[in-house]
């Protein structure tokens, strides 16, 4: 896969814990603990997202300009700190209440969503150009015999497809009825995995050849 392509993926990934975010916070404090677990997700994976993303600035900062590069540089700082901020509060906060998290939870989903926007519009055409020119197979197609799995596929989406996965979710104790919803990425950050060994598994059971009679 194309870096560019995984930021996209790590992109979609991001919203859509965001409108679960939004989701949950409309409902009230009973979803407290979906309000607490999604951020902790979220802190994880948003670090993961600005390691690959600054190992590409890296290599394209001539093609950047300043002002979006001091940009990033302040974002890629603040919000993982206003994640910690959530997160400490979530720890300290006893009682279940939304009272002092709702404000800075609104105040993180507004400047994300509004930075995913900004990276899509600015940056992202940048990157591809420089990927384009600087990868010789980027116009080859995909083979077609690889499964075309990634991080924002649910298990059940992928059991749907290829039955053949099931198993794979059941060695790992993956409980597909209670985690069949969720996305790969977040069970794959739940049950102690990096998202792409989990990948690798499903897709070597994929591509196995059905056992001769």
């Amino acid at each position: 896969m194309k870096a560019i392509e995984r930021l996209k993926r790590d992109h979609a990934i991001i919203r859509s814990k965001l409108r679960v975010l939004e989701s949950a916070l409309a409902m009230g404090p009973e979803t407290w603990f979906v309000l607490r677990e999604v951020c902790f997700t979220l802190s994880r994976q948003l670090g993961d997202h600005i390691k690959r993303e600054e190992a590409l600035l890296a290599d394209s900062r001539k093609a950047l300009g300043e002002d979006l590069l001091a940009r990033l540089e302040i974002e890629h700082r603040d919000e993982p700190e206003h994640l910690r901020t959530l997160n400490r509060l979530f720890v300290q906060e006893r009682g279940r209440s939304l009272k002092q998290i709702t404000p800075v939870l609104k105040r993180f989903i507004e400047g994300m969503q509004r930075h995913l926007e900004e990276e899509e519009m600015r940056l992202f055409p940048v990157l591809e150009r420089l990927s384009a020119g600087q990868e010789p197979g980027a116009a080859e197609p995909a083979p077609t015999e690889t499964p075309a799995l990634n991080e924002v596929m649910t298990v059940n989406r992928i059991v749907k497809e290829f039955p053949r996965t099931q198993r794979v979710f059941e060695h790992l104790f993956i409980n597909i009825p209670y985690e069949g919803c969720d996305c790969l990425d977040e069970v794959a950050w739940r049950h102690g995995m990096d998202s792409r060994e989990l990948l690798e598994r499903l897709e070597t059971v994929i591509s196995e050849r059905p056992a001769a009679n």
